[in-house]
């Protein structure tokens, strides 16, 4: 019923923004990686969306980029996979690193999402491992796809540091402080080092 909604961006209000259009304020659900997106209150945004109708809820869901939407509407096809668990997904990675995670069989990467657990990280491997081809990467150089896995360790750390109790901002700026190219256990040592003191 809707492809996108353009207004002013209002806020950020737990897990979701709101955008006001024509007078109207919509409540649209949407992941941590469109929230970092967005401009400042009263500018402009525009928010590709789709809307969910269950029995006990009608809501919308709006990202930043078509790609993102597309790859929530996939992830939500997964049986175990609500909106919830592909905005958590989303929100862990980006949609290009998310995508060559489940390529790779990178678990490890999606049990860090909150409220993905081990059985629904080996089912979305096992079911959009073969929807999400190698080739689909191809046009990805060897810096590209290092940066790719260096930003899966980063996102993993994060989701690590932020389960431990740390607000996001507290995380990321720890992460800045901690040497990139070694473990992701090294990386959440050395970032908790940096917390502590």
């Amino acid at each position: 019923m809707y492809d996108y909604i353009k207004g002013k961006y209002k806020g950020i209000f737990k897990d979701y923004v709101s955008v006001e259009n024509g007078g109207i304020g919509y409540k649209v659900y949407t992941s941590g990686n469109s929230m970092a997106m967005m401009p400042g209150i009263d500018e402009e945004t525009t928010l590709y969306l789709t809307q969910i109708v269950r029995e006990d809820f009608i809501g919308l869901y709006g990202f930043t980029t078509r790609d993102e939407l597309e790859l929530f509407s996939i992830l939500i096809t997964i049986n175990g996979v609500g909106a919830k668990a592909a905005l958590s997904l989303l929100s862990a990675s980006s949609p290009e690193n998310l995508k060559f995670a489940i390529v790779n069989e990178n678990e490890a990467l999606l049990i860090k999402a909150p409220g993905i657990g081990k059985k629904i990280a080996q089912r979305l491997i096992l079911e959009l491992k073969g929807k999400l081809k190698i080739e689909d990467f191809s046009g990805m150089d060897e810096t590209s796809k290092k940066k790719a896995m260096t930003e899966n360790i980063s996102n993993e750390a994060l989701a690590a540091l932020m389960t431990l109790g740390y607000t996001e901002r507290e995380a990321k700026t720890a992460l800045k402080h901690v040497e990139e190219d070694q473990s992701i256990e090294s990386i959440i040592k050395d970032a908790l080092k940096y917390l502590m003191n």
